[in-house]
């Protein structure tokens, strides 16, 4: 890197050179882990500090504040400090900032719209962006004077990115493997490397960069998504049921409003969160008027029934017992199943959901325990309006 009258040094990947040379208004990182992908683009936001001669307002964005302080922040920071600019400039810790010269880099999340959608920016930077969702990426690309710069790993079968961004005339796409990070060591080469044997699936996109593809251990992979205010007019209180999982300290408790028209089921992501007790959930779902839908809650935790139902909910325990789960989902694949596209984390559990596989690759009907805090209050809701009551019971 060169300022006007000193030069910086920095060891670069090439995913920077990858966008010094780009003229597009899109720039794309499509990569697997450790590729580089992240730092080189910020050492290329920091170039851009020494080189322009306009002011520059820079927005480096991600989903949540916690998920941007433990990773691009510091990533950028630590750049700052290798090459001196750090103590030449003003980190504003309090406002998520830092000036340097005429320049402005701002540290953003999606959490704060008022943030995303109230400023003009010159530069974006996506990081991480199949985080966010179709709207997130509009409001900041309809702010963005310059050029927007993303990147991501491909875990999603079907995203936006694919269809909104990569397909354009004006986006440069490139895609890295931690074979182009000169920088790791051969431990850590080793460890990515043992992902090819032990998940096929994740090293496709883990190590290889590649789009992930619907799997043979996928539960589900025929759903359909559609904006929430394209589904079919419905009484919630009389034609849907809520399914409620739950969770606290380390997993999440998970809600969604289920109901039917016909053949179709039509799903839509109510909640998904940590740290919600009984009253913090019937608070919730009184503001938003379901005290007169019917829940179906995890027959696991009676007490936590009763005091909700005590506290103002319709709710009941879900129907289990021995084979519910795989019975739950044989039922599913009877429905044509419409998700709002707004239920971001459903979407995610629904791409990740997946049968056991042995260590020979039989493949085992039983579901890993992991990505199903959603699908298990869609089974819930589901299963138990609209199952064979008769074959299981409530516990």
């Amino acid at each position: 890197m060169e300022a006007e009258s000193r030069k910086i040094t920095q060891n670069c990947n090439r995913q920077f050179y990858d966008l010094i040379n780009s003229k597009k208004r899109f720039k794309v990182h499509q990569g697997g882990t450790r590729s580089g992908k992240t730092f080189a683009a910020c050492q290329y936001l920091t170039y851009l500090l020494t080189t322009s001669k306009e002011p520059l307002v820079i927005s480096i964005i991600r989903k949540t504040l916690p998920a941007l302080k433990g990773s691009v922040l510091r990533d950028f920071i630590l750049i700052l400090q290798q090459t001196g600019l750090y103590f030449e400039g003003t980190h504003n810790k309090a406002e998520n900032t830092f000036i340097y010269g005429q320049h402005t880099v701002e540290f953003l999340s999606v959490d704060e719209p008022q943030k995303i959608r109230g400023r003009k920016r010159n530069i974006a930077f996506l990081n991480e962006a199949n985080e966010l969702n179709i709207e997130d990426f509009r409001q900041i690309n309809m702010r963005c004077t310059d050029f927007l710069i993303l990147d991501f790993n491909p875990s999603d079968p079907v995203h936006w990115i694919y269809d909104e961004i990569i397909p354009r005339e004006d986006c440069d796409t490139w895609i890295t493997t931690y074979k182009d990070n000169k920088f790791l060591s051969k431990d850590l080469v080793f460890e990515i490397e043992r992902m090819k044997e032990r998940d096929p699936d994740y090293w496709r996109v883990y190590g290889e960069g590649q789009k992930a593809v619907y799997s043979a251990r996928q539960i589900f992979n025929n759903w359909n998504f559609i904006p929430y205010d394209e589904f079919p007019e419905f009484d919630p209180a009389a034609e849907a049921v809520i399914g409620l999982d739950f969770g606290f300290s380390n997993d999440e408790s998970a809600a969604t409003l289920i109901f039917k028209k016909n053949d179709k089921l039509f799903i839509h992501e109510l909640l998904y969160k940590k740290g919600m007790t009984n009253s913090d959930l019937v608070e919730y779902f009184k503001k938003l008027g379901y005290e007169d839908v019917l829940f179906y809650a995890d027959a696991a935790e009676p007490k936590s029934i009763e005091q909700i139902k005590r506290d103002g909910l319709l709710i009941k325990p879900a129907i289990k017992g021995q084979g519910s789960i795989n019975a739950g989902i044989s039922l599913l694949k009877e429905f044509d199943i419409y998700v709002s596209k707004e239920s971001k984390n459903i979407i995610k559990e629904y791409n990740n959901y997946y049968w056991e596989e042995l260590k020979d690759g039989t493949i085992v009907n039983k579901p890993k325990d992991k990505f199903n805090h959603a699908m298990d209050s869609i089974r819930y809701g589901v299963y138990s309006q609209y199952g064979k009551k008769q074959n299981f019971f409530v516990i």
